[in-house]
């Protein structure tokens, strides 16, 4: 009589084991680890309208630029900056610049949001350097994270380096 119980019992783990492999192995999937990636590239924009304001010997810019991107980011950007002119000559990029960039990252399609600044332009020659993140996306990007940073080599061409990472769920930052 016991060893029918055992064999049933065995039997039953065996069944149920078999039954719920899928499912434990789904669950698994959702936790896979997402890696994070190095992004790097250029960012060439040329300005197409400011609005500026002076008060105080400041003065403040109100811009607009549109922007080609090269290397983890491939596509096109129209971007929106506010900066101001400090009386000592150095411009400061405030933390109210926008890229609304629509292109490919890593083969997949679709717009971001990306915040740049706060940016200095400093040194002799004068050059611009700040910090960049993606905001949100639209399309194969809305799942798309990463920040980094931004330099100038020459005028109106950037480099930019950092990481990016897809979110593999909605809860997941």
């Amino acid at each position: 009589m016991r060893k029918k119980l055992v064999v049933s019992l065995v039997c039953l783990v065996a069944i149920t084991s078999i039954l719920f492999m899928p499912m434990f192995m789904a669950e698994a999937r959702k936790h896979k680890y997402n890696p994070l990636r190095v992004a790097s590239g250029t960012w060439t924009y040329i300005p197409t309208d400011m609005l500026l304001k002076e008060q105080n010997d400041y003065t403040f810019i109100l811009g607009w630029e549109t922007g080609v991107w090269t290397g983890t980011f491939e596509g096109t950007s129209e971007d929106v900056f506010f900066a101001e002119k400090n009386p000592d000559g150095t411009l400061v990029y405030l933390p109210y610049g926008v890229i609304f960039f629509t292109g490919t990252v890593n083969g997949k399609e679709g717009t971001l949001r990306i915040n740049f600044g706060p940016g200095v332009k400093k040194g002799d020659p004068m050059e611009w350097s700040g910090a960049w993140r993606i905001l949100s996306g639209t399309g194969e990007l809305e799942n798309l994270r990463g920040r980094g940073v931004w330099w100038q080599v020459e005028p109106q061409h950037l480099e930019y380096k950092g990481w990016i990472r897809f979110k593999l769920n909605k809860n997941e930052e």
